[in-house]
Parts: C-alpha cells; structure tokens; sequence
C-alpha cells in the first residue's frame, strides 16, 4: 500500500475564530494584481478525510495563480450533512474577508474564487452554488454524489463479514452518535494507520493533530465499515442525514431531496429559474461508489439551463482515480486535467 501523499509546503493553518473550524491555506507568489482564491472541500464520505492535503492534481494544475485554500468542517455522524453544508459556507465566507489582511493589500481578488471539491465535498460544492449570494465563477465537482434519490437499490445483496478492533455491532451503534462533544473536524481519508505511524503521518501531513487514540481509531473502522458493507446508502443516510429527527418519512424525503443538487436543479429548471455557476465535472465510468450517472444527470440539467459545463469522464476509472494525476507528465493530463485548468481559467478571467 503506498504512503499517503504529503502535504506540499509552503502553507500556512489558520483558525477560525469562535467556531471548531480551519483553514489551510497555500498562497500564490506576489503578482502585478490581486490573485483569485481556489476553495478545496475534501471528501470523506461525511465521516472520514481532512483538509491537510490538495488532491494530487490540483497544485500542479492550479497553483501559482491562485491561493489555495483547504477547509475543515464537522464530521459525520454528529454532524448532520445541513451542518457540514453551513460549515463549509461559514469557511469561504470568512477565508474571503480575512485573506487580505493575513497576505497583505493588493494580494486577493475575494470576488474572484472557485469551489472545487471530490465525493461528498463535491456535493457539497455542488450544494453551496445553489444559495450564494455572491456566486463562485466556477465550481468543479469530481465524483460528487448529487442525487440522492439515484443511488437507491445500487446495494449489493447480502451481508459481508467484518474483522476489526471494534466489532458490528459498536459501529452500527456509532452510526446513531450524536453527541456533540464528540464531533471531530479531522480524521483518517482511509486506512492509514495500518499504513504509516502516527508520527510519521503527522510530518507528512504537517499537523500533531491526527494521533491514534480510540476515538481516531473508531472513526477511521466507522467510515471503512460503512463504506465497504451493502445497505451504505442507508447507512449513508443514517449517518449523515439523521432520520430519528424527523416526524415522518415524507419530511425525511423532502430533506433529502432539498439536499440533492439533481433534484432542486430540475425542480428550479422546472420553474423556469436558471442560474447557476459554470460547472465542470471528472469522473471515472467505472465508479461504483458514485456511478458516473450522477454526472451525467446534473450535467444535463446545467445545459438545459444554458450553464456552461465542461464534461471529463475517464473510461473505467474508479472512485479517486484523479489522485494518479500529480502533473501535466502524466497520461491523460491533456485529456481529463487540461481541460478543467482552461475551463476554470476562462471563467475566472485569468
């Protein structure tokens, strides 16, 4: 298994001031004009992943001419996905009035900036470019789930077997947590602590946040365990959605819906309201976490509205492919990467 990625340097943590959350920020050298800002929102399922570290592509691809700035948020399952959605406009918000001042005068175009985001940070990218008041000039959404209502009935059959530090039953019991003292804004992505030593990870990643006490461990099986079982969208939706919180199944339903970027897209289509920021999308076809029909799907909708999308889908990639893509080197960059950098380019005004 390889190592995971390090943290490239050069970047600088900052908290937000009254709230759990932290942004981490690469900024781009002094230039003759202010330099827009790049919004990366991880992924992780809603339970897992943390902000220390850009996809693979996105430095090499974006770097230099715009400040990269990477957000936490609250974590699944105390967090219900409405909480992550406010935590993640609460980010931008600030990081867009405060970046002046931490880099100096002259330095941000905070009118300029783009929301890019994978797996369910690009839903909720996808989400936050419903309800702006000032726009993004672009959003780009890698495997991002964005209806809710298609992964239904995707579930495998049967019950797979589970060996672990923490058995069935205590993570099925997790899955309902809610309490709030024991909200976390950072965790593992996947299985690095059988991987690398918490020390280790620690410098790689630049932070001596992520030790692997049980509360870390827990949350690391939690999000395996969910993710790797049949029944993950329920459980998807237990955790992330809160069900026990609703007076029925209809205002289950309407919550959820008000959560799929697909469904509130037709809904607004529908209704004759049409904008939207221009939108561009990577996905792998082979992609059984995400199936690329979710891309498909929104795609579609936006050009109905007559936004502007670019459309990258690689032929048999899965779920994270694009973390392959570590500069313009490698096969495939002028196909699936190229294409974003010019869109996003364009639409910035770069």
């Amino acid at each position: 298994m390889p190592l995971p990625s390090p943290a490239p340097p050069g970047f600088t943590d900052h908290p937000i001031p009254s709230t759990p959350l932290k942004i981490r920020l690469w900024p781009a050298p002094p230039a003759a004009h202010p330099l827009p800002i790049l919004f990366l929102t991880h992924g992780g399922g809603a339970i897992g992943g943390n902000h220390f570290v850009p996809p693979p592509w996105v430095v090499p691809a974006l770097g230099g001419r715009y400040h990269l700035v990477s957000h936490s948020y609250r974590l699944a399952p105390q967090a219900r996905l409405d909480e992550q959605l406010a935590d993640c406009l609460a980010a931008v918000a600030w990081a867009r009035e405060n970046l002046g001042a931490i880099l100096g005068a002259g330095r941000v175009d905070s009118g300029r900036f783009v929301l890019c985001g994978g797996s369910a940070g690009g839903l909720l990218v996808s989400l936050m470019g419903l309800g702006m008041e000032v726009r993004p000039r672009a959003i780009v959404n890698v495997y991002g789930l964005v209806d809710w209502v298609g992964i239904r009935g995707l579930d495998g059959p049967g019950e797979a077997e589970w060996e672990g530090e923490f058995g069935r039953e205590e993570l099925e019991a997790y899955l309902g947590n809610r309490e709030v003292g024991e909200t976390l804004t950072e965790a593992l992505f996947w299985d690095e602590k059988d991987v690398i030593g918490d020390v280790k990870l620690g410098e790689r990643w630049g932070t001596d946040y992520l030790k692997y006490t049980k509360r870390l461990r827990l949350q690391a099986e939690l999000h395996l365990y969910r993710s790797l079982h049949p029944q993950g969208v329920d459980r998807l939706i237990k955790t992330a959605m809160h069900p026990e919180k609703f007076a029925d199944e209809a205002a289950l339903e309407a919550f959820i819906l008000s959560l799929s970027p697909v469904h509130v897209l037709r809904k607004r289509l529908e209704e004759g309201r049409t904008g939207y920021p221009p939108t561009a999308f990577l996905h792998g076809t082979g992609d059984v976490a995400v199936p690329v029909q979710q891309s498909y799907d929104m795609a579609a909708i936006l050009k109905q509205m007559g936004v502007p999308v670019v459309e990258c889908y690689e032929e048999g990639e899965p779920h994270v492919f694009d973390n392959k893509y570590t500069g313009p080197d490698v096969p495939g960059w002028e196909t699936y990467i190229q294409p974003i950098v010019e869109f996003v380019d364009r639409h910035v005004g770069q």
